[in-house]
């Protein structure tokens, strides 16, 4: 068997969000629906597929696909962790998001629009 050097260095997949991204600073809370464990903290952008939530801890703890609420201005989104950054938990949500609710969302805090 001969190494061949050229599929030992695949390039990645190419990625494309298919909405388009919103920065916000939204007051949120996040319930892990199995334990029922509630984090209180941020949005800090949202797009029609997703969210990133900056939970108030100094410290977080890698999280991936649990099933969470997002409570927000109101409104509650059913979605899953997919992603743990320094920044905060990356969560898809399981429908998308409708433009009527995205705008009572972003009316909730301070907004700006990040280019994609």
């Amino acid at each position: 068997m001969s190494l061949n050097p050229f599929k030992m260095f695949r390039r990645k997949q190419y990625f494309a969000r298919s909405a388009e991204r919103h920065a916000c600073m939204v007051n949120a809370e996040l319930v892990l629906t199995d334990s029922l464990v509630t984090y209180d903290g941020r949005l800090i952008n949202i797009s029609a597929g997703g969210a990133m939530f900056r939970p108030r801890l100094s410290y977080l703890m890698y999280r991936r696909d649990i099933e969470v609420e997002l409570r927000v201005a109101g409104l509650v989104l059913q979605g899953t962790i997919v992603a743990t950054t320094p920044a905060g938990f990356g969560i898809r949500f399981s429908n998308t998001v409708d433009p009527a609710i995205m705008r009572t969302i972003l009316a909730a805090g301070e907004s700006l629009q990040i280019a994609a």
